[in-house]
């Protein structure tokens, strides 16, 4: 049952103060299913979301990354989905942009405070 609290105060806390900043990059838009609305966070421009509510929560970057959060339907505890990007001009670069990618990530977590 606490798990349960902790995780609804999570939520709402993204709510109620979405994050400016995600590794470094601006927050452009928060989405949020539950309510059923996609905010612009710099001019504040709300536009409805044609989807079923859900008790979910994305945050766009300026960068592109994409990052979810939603509570489990089953347990208590939430979960976190992220979708970062890079350019690979060749595959000879992919283990150095793979890197980056894995760095972008940690940042993410770090920033969301989730470890």
């Amino acid at each position: 049952m606490d798990g349960q609290q902790q995780i609804a105060a999570m939520m709402q806390e993204y709510r109620d103060n979405p994050p400016q900043t995600i590794n470094g990059s601006k927050v452009i838009t928060v989405l949020d299913y539950d309510n059923g609305i996609a905010t612009n966070v710099q001019t504040h421009d709300v536009t409805p979301i044609d989807l079923p509510r859900s008790n979910v929560l994305q945050f766009v970057t300026e960068d592109g990354s994409l990052i979810s959060a939603r509570p489990s339907g089953t347990e208590p505890k939430i979960k976190f989905y992220f979708s970062v990007k890079e350019d690979l001009a060749s595959a000879d670069q992919f283990d150095e942009v793979n890197a980056k990618l894995d760095d972008k990530i940690k940042a993410i977590i770090k920033d969301m405070k989730l470890n």
